[in-house]
């Protein structure tokens, strides 16, 4: 598979990820850290469904950026990746969790992918 094929993998699975962490997190009540609610909580959220997945995808995530790494610059992938995780996160949590972006948050995702094409022409 190609850099971009394998970075691609990588990143979505960490943003599914993220997402199934928020909704799980959620539907678990959250987590308050508070100290005497934290071992109940921390159970709580552990056992969800969603979690468990959420965690499973990282861990997916994390050995397909192995092989990134494994080839390419860590200075080229990193941003790159960081990048398209923002920006797809972002999408993600507007469309799946009803969060609101705005018109700030628009432009700073429009800078980020101006320089992830100055470093991956770079």
């Amino acid at each position: 598979m190609s850099f971009l094929q394998l970075l691609l993998i990588s990143v979505t699975f960490n943003v599914t990820a993220n997402i199934l962490l928020k909704k799980g997190v959620l539907a678990a009540g959250g987590v308050s850290g508070h100290k005497a609610k934290l071992l109940q909580e921390l159970l709580k959220v552990a056992v969800n469904p969603l979690i468990i997945f959420g965690l499973f995808l990282y861990a997916l995530s994390f050995i397909v950026w192995l092989r990134v790494l494994t080839f390419n610059d860590l200075s080229k992938s990193y941003p790159i990746f960081a990048t398209i995780v923002f920006l797809l996160t972002t999408l993600g949590s507007a469309i799946f969790l009803k969060e609101s972006i705005t018109f700030l948050r628009l432009i700073g995702i429009a800078v980020m992918l101006l320089g992830i094409f100055i470093v991956a022409k770079n």
